[in-house]
């Protein structure tokens, strides 16, 4: 079955390879197979995708870790008082309906061209979703089992502590799997606005210059980086789902 997942893929890139082939025209709008593969190999001997892609990943790896991070406890924390989240929930709310795209123009402002301000968009775009996920989790506990605790003596952080925090864990790492592709998106905002370097700044350069292998090189990066972090969260779910049943 495995063998079967490069089969579409392979399709894809036969009939591209054939559309592109006999028209320059084509290949000036769509590039080609053969364009791609010769730009990839040359931002690689330059070292400017490897550098490019890294600052791309460190920008979104931190806002991501920072968002989903802070967004958790915030969450987590709901559940000691419904009267705060019920306070706290319309003004999330207006923090989600805000694209990052319009306000990303005075993040940048604030924290300049650099890598913080990029962060600080990856952070933004991760932080409401890990908020709403966590405290979903910590409201979706038996009733039964706190009761039992309760029973039993628990104070309320022991409560917090040995119930909620794992029985939300599922929660949390459903934010973390929504959380890679907005962080991407983020980094890539800022990239796009402004930038010195990066995926997006290189992505914006060769839009400029109509160059369509490099936007396609910079595409399917983005696509590999956004593979690599998926399957580093997937296994470190596999880790907290043992230890949770264990």
């Amino acid at each position: 079955m495995s063998m079967l997942y490069p089969l579409p893929a392979i399709v894809l890139l036969i009939a591209w390879y054939i559309f592109t082939a006999s028209d320059p025209k084509r290949q000036f709008v769509f590039s080609s197979p053969q364009k791609v593969f010769d730009t990839l190999v040359h931002l690689l001997s330059s070292g400017a995708l490897v550098r490019d892609a890294a600052t791309t990943t460190f920008e979104a790896l931190a806002g991501f870790i920072l968002g989903t991070t802070s967004g958790a406890l915030i969450g987590l924390t709901f559940w000691y008082s419904r009267t705060v989240a019920k306070i706290a929930q319309p003004y999330i709310s207006a923090l989600a309906s805000v694209p990052i795209f319009a306000i990303a123009p005075m993040i940048i402002v604030w924290f300049g061209i650099g890598v913080m301000s990029k962060i600080m968009l990856a952070f933004l775009s991760t932080v409401v979703v890990a908020i709403v996920q966590s405290y979903q989790g910590s409201m979706s506990v038996e009733p039964r089992i706190l009761k039992l605790m309760q029973v039993l003596g628990a104070s309320r952080n022991q409560v917090f502590r040995i119930v909620v925090v794992p029985s939300s864990l599922i929660w949390v790492i459903n934010a973390m799997k929504l959380n890679i592709g907005l962080a991407l998106l983020g980094a890539f905002i800022g990239e796009f606005i402004s930038s010195e370097q990066g995926l997006g700044y290189m992505i914006v350069k060769a839009s400029g210059l109509y160059d369509m292998a490099t936007v396609l090189v910079g595409v399917f990066t983005l696509i590999c980086i956004a593979l690599f972090l998926t399957m580093i969260v997937g296994k470190l779910e596999a880790w907290l789902l043992r230890w949770k049943h264990a």
